[in-house]
């Protein structure tokens, strides 16, 4: 089985996955640069609450639930392949899934502990079943309103009584066996919780992907302004209440898939003038290289062990150093897909996936 020649693939999808990993770098940076600590450091002033509120608005919840129902739909995609192309398809992903768990884990200690290539991997193995059967949109809203009500219970109930784990004096001053240290404990504790508090709704967005995969080409403008009102009829107050609530975000999965699907509308409405914004493919394209990067570039300048900035950068400034960050990683996307084809770590993944089976 070949990977799609770039002919062949979706540049819409992989533009929007590009777009998600600008979303996702501004929320990581929340914990990676240490918000909690510059609020020590230098108080929690007007702006200060203004770049959380926007960071919760706009940014949280969105760009993840934009990239599970991508995954679920990429699941779908790879499945139908497989089984046209005569192979076991649920052998090939299922090893997929657990090369991808041991991604997670090197992400993670090494990293960001924040990773959630574990937990993807955890909850994609149990949305197997639900392959090559017709989804009913009554399954899906039955696993996404389980997980809001999760959601709810945690933040609201829950979290107050979790144990802590780590320290930011360690991740502004420590060493990075230091760091590494806390990352392990950390991964340990959080991708089994994960796959508990957030796994209704996270198996929710992957079989809303899978709904989507047959049926997202055919909606028209009608349709998807319907998903924009709709949308922002939703996710303009749950948004609103989450950003009132940065650290705790109660409905930050209801509000999230609301914005999510008004941005995908939005972008699938305007992709036919967005040509400037079409380089976004090239980094979609190689999702999980970027996306490790993203990690290991500002774990360095952010921790100890690097340039040691934990705790010093204002909030406002996340989502614009996520913009700049993701247009370096389209021009270095680009440069590296024309010499080699695909990521090197989708490279390394395809060929673990496929070393202990045949291949077509």
């Amino acid at each position: 089985m070949q990977p799609l020649p770039p002919v062949e693939r979706d540049a819409f999808l992989d533009a929007v996955r590009g777009l998600a990993l600008v979303g996702i770098l501004a929320v990581n940076l929340e914990h990676l640069a240490g918000v909690g600590l510059y609020a020590t450091r230098h108080g929690v002033s007007e702006s200060y609450l203004l770049g959380r509120e926007v960071l919760a608005f706009f940014f949280s919840g969105k760009f993840y639930t934009i990239f599970s129902i991508l995954f679920g739909l990429g699941l779908a995609l790879q499945y139908q392949r497989f089984v046209a192309a005569g192979q076991d398809a649920l052998s090939l992903l299922r090893r997929r899934l657990g090369w991808l768990l041991g991604l997670g884990a090197l992400h993670g200690i090494f990293l960001f502990d924040g990773d959630i290539l574990g937990t993807y991997a955890i909850l994609g193995l149990f949305a197997l079943r639900y392959l090559g059967q017709k989804q009913q949109p009554w399954n899906i809203a039955r696993f996404l309103l389980a997980g809001y009500v999760l959601m709810w219970w945690f933040s609201t109930s829950l979290r107050a009584q979790m144990p802590a784990v780590g320290s930011d004096e360690v991740f502004a001053h420590g060493s990075f066996r230091e760091v590494s240290g806390v990352r392990l404990e950390t991964w340990l504790y959080n991708t089994p919780l994960a796959s508990l508090v957030f796994g209704a709704e996270l198996v929710g967005l992957f079989l809303l992907g899978m709904y989507l995969a047959p049926r997202w080409q055919t909606f028209g403008q009608a349709t998807l302004w319907r998903v924009v009102a709709v949308g922002l009829l939703v996710g303009i107050p749950v948004n609103l209440y989450n950003a009132q609530h940065p650290d705790l975000q109660p409905l930050r999965g209801l509000g999230g898939l609301a914005f999510a699907l008004v941005y995908m509308a939005l972008f699938r409405l305007a992709w036919p003038r967005l040509g400037w914004l079409h380089s976004l493919q090239y980094a979609g394209r190689m999702p999980l290289s970027n996306y490790l990067l993203q990690s290991a570039v500002m774990s360095t300048v952010f921790y100890g062990y690097g340039l040691g900035l934990y705790g010093q950068v204002h909030p406002l400034w996340f989502p614009l150093i996520a913009v700049g960050f993701v247009a370096l990683q389209v021009i270095l996307s680009r440069w590296w897909l024309g010499r080699f084809g695909r990521g090197p770590l989708e490279a390394l993944w395809r060929s673990f996936t496929y070393r202990a089976g045949p291949r077509a």
